[in-house]
């Protein structure tokens, strides 16, 4: 565990402590000083680095002291145990691919990719949702082989969604475009919200349903100037409802709900009104319903959800014309 008094800027709000990161401090960076997250397990986390490394030096810097042993070596990490011996006859190597990818924070041409494939107009909202832990890149199996993904998680890894880099479907799950690896449920009917625990210090929520619309919310905020005050949460489907637990999470907060607007189903337009309702219950200051049903898209049809929204963001405003003289 940290000593939280060795820690600069530490701030402690509902079972979370948000400070400056001594690793990202000793090497010039975090001026903010609120890279570093511990939670009251025990629990930390870099988000602009959360390699082994980085977090070792936090530890080296910030961990507590064993003052049984006392002396100046007291803070440094236990040593580690040997290795155990392998058996003299190991069975062959398994051939099944590991479900869970090695995730690494996604380089700049990965972003890049990413915004192309959704044809938005500036990298700045994904570049906002790495810095802050929530997009990851990763090799991800599928039909036997491995497939460059983007990936959105949070903090908690119990939701975890991939969607190919190149911008194919994942054949192995019937050609979806996003992969769920390893979510798991609440209670039957309520999924985790992603980035929901990474969604306390913020004022703001912006609610969505799906990767696509979480990948875009923070791009949508930062071209309205308000991206410092918003963070992201999404439900993985359109089925799912909001656990009990999320509810200190909306209390006095302001709750903005991105409606699906497919006009062929409803389920998106049922979602977003339950969403809305458990916000209000939970003490919300304010919720509101985003609905793109009347927004034209950049193709010629109608915007759907946030992620087509976030297509427009780009398009030149209508030039306005002279009246015509009486």
């Amino acid at each position: 565990m940290l000593d939280l008094t060795r820690l600069e800027n530490a701030k402690t709000r509902a079972g979370k402590t948000q400070a400056a990161c001594p690793a990202c401090r000793e090497a010039g960076r975090d001026k903010a000083g609120d890279n570093l997250a511990v939670f009251d397990s025990g629990a930390f986390h870099c988000i602009v680095d959360n390699s082994e490394a980085h977090r070792r030096r936090i530890w080296e810097l910030a961990g507590a002291r064993n003052e049984g042993r006392g002396g100046a070596d007291s803070h440094r990490l236990p040593p580690r145990r040997p290795a155990t011996p392998a058996p003299p006859c190991p069975p062959p190597p398994s051939t099944k691919p590991r479900l869970l990818p090695d995730l690494h924070p996604p380089t700049f041409a990965e972003i890049r990719a990413i915004q192309e494939i959704r044809k938005w107009p500036s990298t700045a909202g994904l570049e906002l949702l790495a810095a802050r832990g929530l997009l990851w890149g990763g090799d991800v199996w599928d039909a036997r082989a491995k497939h460059p993904a983007w990936i959105v998680t949070d903090s908690t890894r119990r939701v975890m969604e991939a969607r190919r880099l190149d911008g194919k479907p994942w054949e192995g799950i019937g050609n979806a475009k996003a992969k769920t690896l390893g979510q798991k449920t609440v209670r039957s009917g309520e999924g985790w919200p992603l980035g929901l625990e990474e969604s306390r210090p913020f004022p703001h929520i912006m609610l969505c349903e799906g990767s696509s619309d979480f990948a875009a919310a923070l791009l949508v905020a930062w071209w309205n100037g308000c991206a410092a005050a918003v963070a992201p949460v999404a439900l993985l489907g359109s089925v799912l409802n909001l656990p009990a637990e999320a509810a200190p999470c909306l209390a006095g907060k302001v709750v903005t709900i991105a409606r699906h607007a497919d006009a062929r189903h409803t389920a998106g337009q049922d979602a977003a009104q339950r969403w809305a309702d458990f916000a209000r219950a939970a003490g919300a200051s304010a919720v509101h319903i985003l609905d793109f049903a009347q927004v034209p898209g950049i193709d010629g049809n109608l915007c759907k959800d946030l992620a087509d929204f976030a297509q427009t963001l780009h398009m030149p405003e209508p030039e306005e014309t002279e009246a015509a003289p009486a």
